[in-house]
């Protein structure tokens, strides 16, 4: 009948629901004991003690219910990913370069990973499983983000009603989606490759629309701007009127974020991974909001003694601490939003948000952070996030509270409209149930154990029903109390709800609601669920040695030090002077000499019997680098920067530090003619990384010759990428600085008015610019003399140098010391090639290219004086003053000297002994590194690791689960650097380039 009327007549029909007699939470932190909340077409229009129903609406008891402000998850991505582009190899499958060309996608960008015109509103609705497991939740809105590429699209916000698309849509274009994620074929592969990606369009996007303003102004003899739907759609962001979501899968990456919008200025939120009270000081500095994940992970397996010792602390303390996350981003200033993604199971997702209250997190901020919170940030404040008159009418109704471990989802309200949301119980009506029906509550046993009976309780008499049919969930009988008339129950089980009437003939039908009750022996549930059991944490101790850098405080920097009666080598024009003194005053020396005397408060170190080193310097190193060290897709990449992706967390630079190690030069890979912008760091364990930059460091460029760039040897399945030849990547050096110039010429153009449009911002040509400029500095991975001639000239040509070869050109020599053979290239090398060029005024160093090898480049400096017979004073230069000339940071470090940063390493003997240990490393006046004190904290640190395995073993026995399995575990920050793509001949070098994304999905790991 009702498709016989028409739609003026279906629309003026009135959809009238109330709840009556609930727990009403208009807000976080505000409850209605006992209430009433009636909607009207969707829009709440009442909330409050005493509201009247009206008489056309439809009455829902909500006796025993919690009616809350609807559920918003901030992020969810649709539950079945899209198939990989065209061509992309199965997991696991031997990596082939990009193609030359991709297919054709029309006016938009060229790469498919920037796709910003993708608009979830136009895409399918959610698969119909996921959609009922969020409502099972408790969710009422999504914002639904794209899952491909790295400039992934616009967002939708919708409800999650039944009704067609078109009704539940509430934002169509709610932010601009940007992952942090590399692309598993062509280019980015890299993660700093991604990085550049997202600079390089947000910079694209300002341009198109300067230039396109410039032509809507003044069309008339101005050449027509291009079309590009890519960047057009950016311009909300660009311009202020949309946030970027960026999507981080590690807390140094939500750091990195929040960098890279203000760089860009665009308005940001960042959804994280669940680790960022690691850093949550640096996190809420930057005041970026996050959407925050509740995919803890589950107990590590330590049942097997020997197993469990493949389990890193790390991960203990990771399986421990997660749940904390969200109290620890309270107490930091953090605002977020929590989301189920990540979750295998979404219906967990309130069960750890529980664990979460449990570790610290208020009721009030927990309930927060998935209605009034998500409600700001997706800009819906005023229509939800709260129930208030003339808001929308999305509620979260529960039977206990709703993040109680027991609490259950009973129902969810979108725009006005029931959805009962509840896990069919295989008991069905069997059990013990609490029914009433306006006459308070009874007990009601159905039990089928032998033969099928019902009991009801009824004041002191306890009735037994007749006439008992059980089919399914739904169960009739028949209770007659003395000479009353027959009451006929009919009721159905809902979960943990049942639900029917009780008809009396002659009399009438009430409503029956009824709660399950717990059997026997479970415990007792008074007035809802059981609270989590609170969990005593096992304590980290806050000692020198701990694994983890973000646990470690900044070292207090004494007012002055004195190490008084050591052997000093300075490295500098001193020489090597014994019994002598070192003053350090503000992190800075302030003398080297005999007989200095200590500054008031100054701390004073006993040098009898040590030697006083300069701090070593690697100037050639990928000991802390997050993901690929090569952008390997393309033969230049100077777009791409080390400093994207410094990797303050990685224990290498600890390691380093205890074999006097101070500064790392680090380089991107070899595995292009021109390859990315380098990075120089000092070793500050515990700093995040912008901290760990020396900003007095000319900025430098890595270059490459020989097989690594050309590549021509390693094999048709691994590469089929310009250039093939040692002549081919000089022509390549020569093109790409030929377009450098192209593009100065441009912007000189531009400024004298010559041109009608500024040219476009490219960063890989503004970083061949800075280096014609003489800005930026090249170093050159290379190997034959020939090739070092060559690259010589050709800069020559253009008017620059290089910073790696040799005297008349006025460049440095760093290499290794005793390696050879190790590939065809180098099969003439000799040991004493260090010596030969020092011999001949070549500024000579020794570097690592090695994890390993780098904490003991003193040994290494060492042979120059086995290979050559370098004087020692000399010899410690090789790997201390030397480098520093090479990266032009001489005045600041390198040497003992007056004025110079207090960078020095305490030895029990001479540093060039393979005897001698490093006693103390010291950066800047301040001591990082302490063998003594390591050694004391090794069985705090024991005592930690039993607590963490044993706590472990007991919750994997009682069955805990945290619902994201392992997840992504080992975080990158955690993992060496990735050097595929190198090709030296050594264990990880020889490799073909993957990238992280193929690499993890080989992995069997989840992708964002």
């Amino acid at each position: 009948l009702a498709l016989l009327m028409p739609l003026a007549a279906l629309a003026a029909m009135p959809h009238v629901p109330a709840i009556v007699g609930a727990r009403i939470v208009t807000a976080p932190g505000k409850a209605i004991e006992r209430g009433t909340i009636v909607m009207r077409d969707g829009v709440i229009v009442a909330v409050g003690e005493n509201v009247a129903v009206p008489a056309d609406a439809r009455v829902w008891p909500g006796d025993s219910l919690t009616v809350y402000p609807g559920l918003i998850d901030a992020f969810v991505m649709p539950s079945e990913p899209q198939p990989p582009p065209p061509g992309a190899p199965a997991a696991g499958a031997s990596r082939r370069m990009p193609s030359a060309s991709e297919a054709p996608r029309g006016a938009a960008h060229e790469l498919s990973a920037v796709r910003p015109e993708i608009r979830m509103v136009e895409s399918p609705p959610l698969p119909r499983e996921q959609l009922e497991g969020l409502r099972a939740a408790g969710f009422t809105v999504v914002q639904v983000a794209p899952r491909r590429g790295v400039v992934r699209g616009q967002s939708a916000v919708i409800g999650l009603g039944d009704g067609a698309p078109n009704l539940n849509v509430l934002t169509p274009e709610a932010s601009q989606v940007v992952a942090l994620e590399p692309e598993r074929q062509g280019y980015p592969g890299s993660l700093m490759g991604a990085i550049a990606v997202i600079r390089q369009a947000f910079l694209d996007a300002r341009w198109y629309a300067d230039v396109r303003r410039a032509y809507a102004k003044s069309p008339q003899g101005k050449p027509r701007p291009e079309t590009n739907e890519s960047w057009e759609a950016l311009q909300p962001l660009v311009g202020g009127t949309q946030p970027a979501l960026f999507v981080a899968d590690d807390m140094l990456m939500v750091l990195r974020a929040a960098r890279i919008a203000k760089e860009a200025q665009v308005r940001a939120q960042i959804v994280g991974a669940g680790d960022e009270y690691k850093r949550a000081k640096e996190i809420a500095a930057d005041g970026v909001p996050l959407v925050v994940p509740v995919n803890f992970p589950d107990p590590p397996d330590v049942s097997d003694p020997a197993d469990a010792l493949d389990v890193t602390i790390e991960e203990l303390r990771h399986w421990q601490n997660a749940p904390a996350n969200p109290a620890e981003l309270t107490k930091a200033g953090v605002t977020f939003a929590l989301t189920s993604s990540g979750l295998k199971d979404v219906k967990k997702f309130r069960a750890n948000v529980a664990k979460s209250v449990a570790r610290g997190l208020k009721d009030a901020d927990a309930l927060a952070s998935v209605t009034t919170v998500p409600a700001r940030l997706l800009g819906l404040d005023a229509r939800l996030g709260t129930l208030e008159a003339g808001k929308i009418a999305n509620l979260t109704v529960t039977h206990g509270d709703l993040f109680a471990e027991n609490g259950k989802v009973r129902e969810v309200w979108v725009d006005g409209n029931r959805y009962e949301a509840f896990e069919r119980d295989e008991r069905a009506m069997k059990g013990t149930w609490s029914i009433g029906w306006g006459h308070g509550a009874h007990p009601l046993t159905v039990s089928a154990e032998k033969d099928t009976s019902v009991k009801l309780v009824f004041g002191a008499d306890t009735l037994r029903a007749t006439g008992v049919e059980l089919a399914g969930d739904r169960a009739r009988f028949t209770m007659r109390r003395g000479s009353e008339p027959p009451e006929v129950f009919d009721l159905t089980a809902k979960g943990d709800r049942c639900e029917g009437t009780l008809a009396v003939h002659g009399v009438g039908v009430h409503d029956v609601i009824g709660w399950r009750q717990p059997e026997a022996g479970s415990g007792p549930e008074k007035g809802g669920p059981k609270a989590v059991a609170k969990d005593e944490p096992v304590a980290t101790p806050a000692v020198m040695g701990n694994t983890e850098a973000w646990r470690m405080a900044s070292p207090a920097q004494p007012a002055a030090v004195l190490v008084r009666n050591a052997t000093i080598w300075t490295a500098g024009p001193q020489g090597t002077i014994p019994g002598a003194d070192l003053l350090a005053v503000g992190g800075r020396i302030s003398a080297v000499g005999k007989g200095l005397k200590a500054p008031a408060n100054a701390v004073v170190i006993d040098g009898k019997g040590l030697h006083i080193a300069p701090g070593i310097i690697d100037e050639h190193s990928h000991s802390a680098i997050l993901g690929n060290v090569n952008e390997c897709t393309n033969s230049v990449t100077c777009e791409v920067r080390i400093q994207d992706v410094i990797n303050s967390e990685s224990i290498n630079i600890y390691y380093q530090l205890a074999g006097g190690t101070t500064i790392m030069h680090l380089l991107h890979g070899s595995c292009n003619a021109i390859g990315g912008q380098c990075a120089v760091i000092k070793n500050k364990w515990g700093e995040p990384p912008d901290r760990l930059l020396f900003a007095a460091a000319p900025p430098t460029v890595k270059f490459a010759l020989g097989e690594n760039p050309k590549q021509s040897n390693w094999g048709g399945e691994r590469t089929g990428r310009y250039p093939q030849s040692r002549a081919g990547v000089e022509e390549t050096i020569r093109e790409a600085f030929t377009r450098a110039l192209d593009y100065r010429a441009q912007q000189k153009e531009y400024k004298e008015k010559k041109r009608a449009y500024p040219p476009r911002q490219d960063l890989q040509l503004d970083a061949l610019a800075e280096i014609l400029d003489g800005k930026r500095l090249i170093h050159c991975h290379s190997y034959r003399q020939d090739e070092v001639l060559m690259l010589m000239r050709l800069t020559e040509q253009f008017g620059i140098r290089v910073n790696t070869e040799m005297a008349a050109h006025g460049a440095s020599a760093l290499g290794f010391t005793d390696w050879w053979a190790y590939k065809f290239e180098v099969i003439d090398a000799i040991p004493y090639n260090g010596y030969l060029m020092w011999d001949r005024g070549v500024n000579t160093g020794f570097n690592s290219d090695d994890n390993e090898l780098a904490r003991r480049l003193n040994t290494e400096a060492a042979k120059a004086v086995k290979y050559g017979g370098v004087p020692p004073e000399d010899a410690i230069q090789f790997v201390t003053l030397n480098p520093a000339k090479s990266l032009k940071i001489e005045a600041r470090v390198g040497s003992l000297e007056a004025g110079k940063d207090a960078d020095f390493t305490v030895w029990n003997g001479p540093p060039l002994s393979p005897y001698s240990r490093c006693e103390q490393t010291w950066i800047e006046g301040r001591k990082y590194f302490d063998r003594a004190a390591d050694l004391a904290g090794r069985e705090a640190l024991a005592k930690e690791r039993d607590g963490l395995v044993a706590k472990a073993r007991a919750a994997k026995k009682g069955g805990a689960a945290g619902g994201g399995g392992r997840g992504n575990w080992p975080p990158r920050y955690l993992e060496d650097a990735d050097m595929s793509g190198n090709e030296c001949g050594t264990r990880g070098h020889d490799e073909p380039f993957r990238s992280e994304t193929e690499r993890r999905a080989a992995r069997g790991e989840a992708k964002r």
